[in-house]
């Protein structure tokens, strides 16, 4: 969506604008979601989803870290949610491993994966689905 021509992630004004546009969007979908008394685990992944790239580019390396924060606010729903008596289904369970999976792929550039809090929260995720 928003891959860039400029080596090493480097990004024109154009491009830097338009990702602030989109960040801003996608962070007041992810505030509803926040609010919402159950999560609704494909709505708030996919919101996850769209939020990494823009805010790598906004915020560069720090993106990866607040993105990071955002997820470890889905695990902690997730483990309320669970500890209070309501496992996931199995139509959840699925999803959560393939999100997490997916962003053990997306490796390189902007959103690299490869740090290790970023294995530590996804490792978390894939153990959350087992109950």
């Amino acid at each position: 969506m928003f891959a860039a021509a400029q080596p090493m992630g480097h990004f024109s004004l154009q491009h830097m604008k338009m990702a602030g546009m989109t960040l801003a969007t996608v962070q007041m979908e992810l505030e509803k979601h926040k609010m919402m008394p159950v999560v609704l685990i494909e709505a708030y992944l996919d919101v996850l989803n769209k939020l990494v790239e823009p805010l790598a580019i906004v915020q560069g390396m720090m993106g990866l870290r607040t993105w990071l924060g955002e997820v470890q606010v889905l695990i902690a729903k997730l483990k309320q949610r669970v500890f209070s008596g309501m496992p996931l289904n199995m139509r959840e369970r699925t999803v959560i491993t393939w999100y997490s999976a997916r962003w053990r792929e997306l490796r390189g550039g902007a959103c690299d994966m490869g740090r290790p809090e970023a294995q530590i929260v996804l490792m978390s995720l894939g153990e959350i689905a087992m109950y």
